[in-house]
């Protein structure tokens, strides 16, 4: 019977039901609190310990880590959708082309001042922390979408460290779409072209699909934000790899 409750059928039900909740509350409340992603990684976590405690009556590294590929594994779909959401983007920037013209210098700017602010502070809590090179490279590319991400981690040679790399890239979209709107808030500054740049550069595709929260036009700035934030970061890390290899 305890087999349904971690079948793969079950764990896509679960994080779509648990995901569209925390979608509803925060649309109903409008509260970045409610951020949908950060609960449902809260919610799942939460639940495959449960599952490991409830099926083996203890909890180990082993058990959680075999539950956990597990979950990956019936998850996959997500993985696949991953690639052709984010070319998606393409349509909002279309839509709103001239937005783009009107403030290609800001969007430059703030890319790669983004990319850069993303990569040295990396650097820095790596240096500070004594981490080993291949743990930064890991996490040189947590400003940018998780797709991008990858292919810069391997670009480093940082591919043994592939989970960490999405794991940090996910939570910085989560901690950026969420406390963006309460920074935007507290400066009072509602600019559909603040808001896109802030948005896309600090959290990429969390942040865009926040950004569209505001308005289509701060939607395109932000998405047109992560594919600069991604090529400026992709020169960097071939810089690095030229110096460093």
């Amino acid at each position: 019977m305890i087999a349904i409750f971690t079948s793969p059928l079950f764990y896509v039900f679960l994080t779509l039901c648990i995901y569209f909740l925390f979608a509803w509350l925060q649309k109903k409340f409008h509260t970045p609190i409610f951020n949908p992603l950060l609960w449902t990684i809260i919610f799942v976590i939460g639940y495959i310990l449960l599952m490991v405690f409830v099926i083996n009556g203890q909890l180990n590294p082993e058990l959680i880590s075999a539950q956990t590929e597990q979950y990956k594994a019936a998850c996959n779909i997500f993985d696949i959708l991953l690639g052709p959401v984010t070319v998606s983007l393409a349509l909002p920037l279309y839509l709103n082309r001239h937005v783009i013209k009107e403030n290609w210098l800001a969007i430059l700017v703030a890319s790669i001042v983004g990319s850069l602010s993303s990569v040295l502070s990396v650097w820095g809590i790596s240096k500070l922390l004594g981490l080993e090179r291949d743990l930064m490279f890991a996490l040189f590319p947590r400003g940018v979408t998780t797709a991008i991400a990858t292919e810069i981690a391997g670009i480093l040679g940082a591919t043994n460290y592939a989970s960490l790399t999405v794991t940090v890239v996910a939570l910085t979209g989560v901690v950026g779409a969420t406390l963006g709107p309460l920074f935007i808030k507290l400066f009072r500054d509602r600019n559909d072209v603040v808001v896109g740049l802030s948005l896309g550069s600090a959290s990429h595709a969390i942040g865009t699909s926040k950004a569209f929260d505001y308005s289509s036009r701060a939607g395109a700035i932000a998405s047109i934000s992560i594919i600069t934030n991604g090529l400026v970061t992709v020169v960097i890390a071939l810089i690095v790899n030229l110096i460093v290899r």
